[in-house]
């Protein structure tokens, strides 16, 4: 069994060393350790990973693009045998992050070869184990059309998952209102009777 804390800071230290130019800051990285049955745990310390199976390290910097500082995020995945790659789960399958539309909209991708399966915006800790039961789930996919149909099954899930936000959202401000329209008529009630009592 690899050990994951000592690959870790080997990598880390790696990373650090890459960041050359001045206007570049390494800030973080996020441990996220995958168990022999697939749960993830996430942390921003390494000793969550003694118990990993498996192991994902997602390296955070700062960096300086024209007058503004970001945050850009370079991910490594490292097998059960210890190998360490750029996100390379095998089989074609990627995970890695890019920015979208501008250099705020960091998100992290999970595809098989060109298609895109899920993205999602940082921050990544409460969306690793989607991230990762989706790649076991679409692994097992025996064409690049049951991929793409789970694919599509992917985003009309999350599009009804908004809807599904949106609605709660929408009853909770109705029922917000509901309850300030009968503190007023309760306001309005005691006004009348201080009123009717002065004449």
């Amino acid at each position: 069994m690899p050990n994951f804390k000592e690959l870790s800071e080997f990598c880390i230290q790696r990373y650090k060393e890459s960041l050359t130019s001045e206007n570049e800051r390494y800030v973080k990285t996020l441990y996220v350790a995958i168990s022999e049955d697939n749960e993830v745990y996430c942390s921003t310390t390494p000793q969550i990973l003694s118990k990993a199976h498996r192991c994902i390290l997602i390296h955070s910097r700062s960096a300086l693009a024209v007058t503004n500082w970001y945050t850009w995020y370079t991910l490594e995945y490292i097998d059960k045998n210890g190998s360490v790659t750029g996100g390379f789960l095998g089989n074609g399958f990627r995970i890695y992050t890019d920015w979208i539309g501008s250099w705020a909209n960091q998100r992290m991708f999970l595809v098989h070869e060109n298609l895109e399966i899920y993205s999602c915006p940082a921050p990544f800790e409460d969306k690793m184990q989607k991230v990762w039961d989706l790649y076991l789930r679409v692994k097992k996919a025996k064409s690049n059309a049951e991929i793409e149909l789970i694919e599509k099954m992917i985003e009309k899930d999350e599009t009804i998952l908004e809807q599904e936000k949106e609605i709660a959202n929408l009853k909770f401000t109705n029922r917000l209102l509901e309850k300030q329209k009968k503190q007023y008529k309760i306001l309005l009630d005691e006004i009348k009777e201080l009123v009717k009592n002065r004449r």
